[in-house]
């Protein structure tokens, strides 16, 4: 059994929807349980959105939470057939069921409203979702583009990376996808260098990152403009915008867009005027096109990475969360509202496990053994 600790953005009750606050600057317990039953239960999966948040109690159990039916701070609970894996995109909420179908389900209810049918009689393994892309995963390693989730039964483009995939992520305009070979191929827009390419050009179809030739990966993760990636060793790896730190790397000091104190639900993107700041001074990285290495606290090796739109956190194999980035939602768990641009143990969980940790956008999700 598990606890699940919340803290960011609950603008729309998206973490605690009986609570008013717009943001949570100290993880909070929520409770996850079972229908009908008695204490806490092991979260299998979170995925959040902007506004709304799923929580995967036990397999087949659903509790959705924040922005539903057009209302802030509303709360369901429902069961279904287990899921695998799930992602909100522009229309709802999307599920892999273990049964490898991908379907569009009522975030109220579970009701079916659109399915997808795998290419060639393959089964669906895993679905992300970026600004306007749906991505899809099967179990033969190939990654599909679900494309517009209005259109009922449409049919999936395949995606051609050349090798198979275990692993595929979304950032707001970009696209990673790790290999069963421990390869990380990107593409997408790489205005802010997410890509890893070395350049802020754009790529259309997915290609190897270079620099990453010879390190093995094991897991990888993107978020809004910036780009993560985890080694076999459990080395940190980073490329992408580091407006906030949310590589880990030393960043200038001006502010753009909602660091400003923006309470909006939005996301500014930066503009190239924005990075040109930084001038020459290599000490201060606002845009980091090549993956570097980042160093951690104490030579910790990384066990998970998640991103948000601007921040990052990362489980430790020994069981310690840290956090870095944008924080000016409470999404760093510290107390505090400011950034931090090196990875930083959180305090609340030094004397306790954690055990896994997803992002939303602006907020973090953390469960640890009871």
């Amino acid at each position: 059994m598990g606890k699940l600790y919340v803290f960011g953005y609950n603008g729309f009750g998206q973490l605690r929807p009986d609570r008013s606050d717009n943001f949570l600057v100290h993880p909070v317990e929520l409770e996850a349980t079972e229908p009908d039953g008695d204490g806490d239960a092991l979260v299998a999966m979170v995925t959040a959105s902007w506004s709304s948040a799923a929580i995967f109690a036990g397999k087949t159990v659903i509790m959705t939470q924040g922005f539903l039916n057009a209302e802030s701070h509303q709360f369901r609970k429902f069961e279904t057939a287990a899921v695998r894996s799930s992602v909100w995109t522009a229309d709802g909420l999307v599920v892999v069921r273990e049964g490898g179908e991908c379907v569009q389900v009522d975030p109220c209810t579970g009701q079916q409203l659109g399915r997808w049918n795998g290419p060639d009689g393959a089964k669906f393994t895993d679905v992300v979702c970026g600004e306007s892309t749906i991505l899809a995963l099967t179990d033969t390693g190939d990654v599909t583009m679900l494309g517009d989730v209005q259109s009922i039964n449409p049919t999936p483009l395949p995606v051609h990376v050349g090798e198979n995939v275990k692993a595929v992520c979304c950032g707001k305009e970009h696209s990673l996808a790790l290999t069963v070979s421990g390869r990380v191929f990107s593409w997408g827009n790489g205005s802010r260098g997410q890509l890893g390419h070395g350049t802020t050009e754009a790529c259309n179809t997915p290609q190897v990152i270079e620099a990453l030739e010879g390190v093995t990966m094991v897991t990888i993760a993107a978020g809004g403009w910036h780009s993560v990636s985890v080694s076999a060793c459990g080395d940190l790896y980073v490329w992408g915008w580091n407006e906030a730190g949310q590589l880990g790397l030393p960043t200038s000091k001006h502010k753009t867009g909602p660091s400003d104190g923006c309470t909006t639900c939005t996301d500014k993107e930066p503009s190239v005027s924005d990075m040109a700041q930084q001038g020459d001074n290599v000490a201060e990285v606002l845009v980091q096109a090549t993956p570097t290495i980042v160093d951690l606290p104490t030579g910790q090796e990384l066990s998970k990475i998640s991103c948000g739109s601007r921040h990052t956190a990362a489980l430790t194999k020994e069981g310690q969360l840290l956090t870095w980035g944008w924080g000016a939602y409470g999404q760093l768990g510290n107390g505090q509202t400011e950034r931090c641009e090196v990875p930083c143990t959180v305090e609340f969980f030094k004397q306790r496990r954690v055990t896994d940790v997803w992002c939303g956008p602006w907020n973090v999700f953390v469960q640890v053994d009871k």
